[in-house]
């Protein structure tokens, strides 16, 4: 008899119906599962919370910034909003009320501190900016320019870079040396030429290859003439005075 090549087929209560694998793992494992659920739910739950009250707490102090107006307002969005966007811009608001009220030694603890605390803030190198122009007005040209050259080399203050380079300049001219203080304000021409400080860099090009004055020496002063003594002109002579007009005389009367 040939060989039966038909395919076998196991019948149907031979299959196996049996769970599968994953059915298994989540019957071995639907306590932790859930235990695991719950907690990526609180998570959420928490994270969400969090990102409100940040939200909220963010709104307040912007609000409150808007309405500071003095430096004591602004002190109170510090004090009362810390760890906020809103206070740290607080700080550069009240730095420049504090310039303005001359009290620069203020103003420098307010922005070394901004700088300190906000490393990731948008205008970082702004208050950096800030803190090397006070300093340059106290006459500590040594540490500002530390600070202006710190700004120039940094890639993300590419913004502020050419007033950097300016201040840099006139540090150079105040110290003697016109051929440093040149470069700098060159630099700002060759590697910033679509710069709004173009002009000023310009500017303090002129005043650098201008030529100083040649000092002359003023004319000797003429000898003073001695005064000659002039006779005194002669005493006019008296004009004599009229003789006094003499009255008529009245006529005589004859007697009969």
């Amino acid at each position: 008899m040939p060989e039966d090549t038909t395919p076998s087929v196991a019948p149907l209560a031979e299959i196996n119906l049996g769970p599968s694998k994953f059915e298994q793992f989540l019957d071995n494992n639907q306590k932790t599962l859930a235990i695991l659920f719950a907690v990526a739910v609180a998570a959420s739950a928490v994270y969400i919370v969090i990102r409100g009250v940040e939200k909220s707490r963010e709104h307040s102090a912007g609000v409150a910034l808007s309405k500071a107006t003095t430096t004591s307002t602004l002190q109170d969005v510090i004090s009362n909003h810390a760890n906020t966007k809103a206070a740290a811009s607080a700080k550069l608001l009240l730095a420049d009320m504090q310039v303005g009220e001359n009290k620069t030694d203020v103003a420098i603890k307010t922005l070394q501190d901004f700088i300190a605390t906000q490393n990731d803030h948008p205008a970082r190198a702004t208050a950096s900016a800030k803190l090397g122009a006070c300093l340059m007005s106290q006459g500590k040209n040594a540490e500002a320019s530390t600070i202006f050259q710190q700004i120039v080399n940094d890639p993300s203050a590419r913004y502020i870079a050419p007033y950097a380079l300016i201040c840099l300049g006139d540090i150079a001219k105040i110290g003697g040396d016109t051929a440093k203080a040149e470069s700098y304000f060159n630099q700002v021409k060759s590697d910033f030429p679509e710069s709004r400080f173009i002009d000023l860099a310009n500017e303090r090009l002129k005043s650098v290859k201008a030529k100083p004055p040649v000092e002359v020496q003023p004319p000797a002063p003429e000898p003073k003439k001695e005064a000659v003594a002039q006779p005194a002109p002669p005493s006019p002579t008296p004009t004599p005075a009229p003789a006094p007009a003499k009255s008529p005389s009245k006529p005589t009367k004859k007697k009969n």
